[in-house]
């Protein structure tokens, strides 16, 4: 959530207004300085926090929120008398949540309605829960400090805010896609990668492709057509940069083709995907970016017309920096240009075959990043239609 949308968010602007101390941290809210009571009967003040519930098209706090809970941090809440709050303490364990560290999982539902109409509301409910018993003790003690003014930080790559990674405590593990990746060749495949990318938190997308988008390209491509974008015959890199620009901000294009003459224009990128159909680029690409020591993924799909049914496959090759040259070759079909490799040489492209593809080498990253659980560490995957199975070659 942007410092824009925050700011004209009319629940988190009050409670802003009256004074609370609060931050919005990618989709979560912080709110400082709550008092409570301890159980020796002292006063202290912590934390509540919670992942914000958004509405889709403006981005801004739903109403009524979709979820009652909240988490503290701080030692236990307590009434006056210092019980502890089992009334709303749900459970007690140190925990991370959001940016934070969290110790109480806190439960509280309105009586009539069960849920709160806006943030505002479920702030000032918590906040009264677990500071009034501290304001029975002194009556100066307040979560409405006037000690600092609305803070927003979102170090998120995307241009809408992200209520799914809040939403199942995720933000963690998806920044360890933070980086620079680039994606080879915008056609079935390359497309429905990007498509992928854009909802992870990877920093930068660079397309690599020289051709112009054309109109049996969308039958294969994620999506529906962006007519106002296609009336000048435009980059396939363009085209999509400007469509995903909507959800992601580190998107760039390059309407060029990547070959053995600018291939070292690709040092310094995290990894690489790499969407072609010709043999000579494909070993070009392949023979730099083992040089320049950059791991990637290399796709490919060969679907026929057999007996008026389609068979064939789909390919994910991982290839890792050290690779011996020979291990390459023998995985990556380079054939040539006029006669590719026959498992890969029919042109028939499939929207659900290249999607498919584009999963296999989105995971396959995704393991290497240590995001998915990984403990084959697989080089080769290759899907067959017909039997519907994907054999794996490990590495050796």
């Amino acid at each position: 959530m942007s410092v824009g949308l925050t700011s004209r968010d009319p629940f988190l602007k009050r409670l802003a207004d009256e004074g609370f101390e609060i931050e919005v941290n990618n989709a979560h809210l912080v709110v400082q300085s709550i008092p409570y009571v301890t159980v020796d009967g002292t006063l202290a003040r912590g934390v509540l926090t919670c992942a914000l519930s958004l509405d889709a098209s403006s981005g801004l706090t739903s109403t009524p929120q979709a979820d009652h809970t909240m988490y503290f941090a701080g030692r236990t809440p307590c009434h006056r008398n210092g019980i502890p709050m089992g009334n709303i303490i749900n459970s007690s364990a140190r925990q991370r949540f959001g940016e934070i560290d969290v110790d109480h999982y806190l439960s509280s539902k309105p009586e009539v309605t069960h849920r709160y109409e806006n943030i505002y509301d479920k702030v000032v409910a918590y906040e009264r829960l677990i500071g009034g018993p501290a304001r029975s003790l002194d009556k100066t003690a307040n979560a409405r400090t006037h000690a600092r003014g609305m803070i927003a930080n979102d170090d998120s790559p995307f241009a809408i805010p992200d209520s799914a990674s809040a939403r199942y405590r995720i933000s963690g593990v998806n920044r360890k896609l933070k980086g620079r990746v680039a994606i080879i060749g915008l056609g079935g495949t390359g497309s429905y990668l990007l498509d992928l990318l854009a909802k992870t938190w990877v920093t930068e997308i660079h397309l690599y492709d020289g051709d112009q988008l054309l109109n049996h390209n969308l039958f294969r491509s994620p999506g529906s057509p962006e007519e106002a974008l296609l009336k000048e015959f435009p980059y396939k890199v363009n085209y999509y940069a400007q469509t995903y620009a909507r959800i992601h901000k580190g998107i760039i294009p390059h309407p060029v083709r990547v070959t053995s003459d600018n291939v070292d224009e690709l040092d310094g990128f995290d990894f690489i995907f790499v969407c072609v159909d010709k043999g000579s680029s494909r070993r070009a690409i392949a023979e730099g970016l083992l040089r320049l020591e950059i791991p990637f993924v290399d796709t490919g799909i060969g679907v026929g017309l057999e007996d008026n049914c389609l068979d064939g496959c789909a390919r994910a090759t991982f290839i890792r920096p050290g690779t011996n040259w020979v291990d390459v070759e023998r995985l990556l079909p380079f054939g040539n240009d006029n006669e590719e490799d026959e498992l890969y040489s029919t042109g028939i492209q499939i929207a659900a075959v290249n999607s498919l593809n584009a999963i296999m080498a989105v995971m396959r990253w995704k393991r290497w990043a240590n995001y998915f659980r990984d403990e084959r560490n697989e080089m080769n995957s290759v899907y067959m239609i017909e039997g519907n199975n994907i054999s794996n070659r490990v590495a050796k």
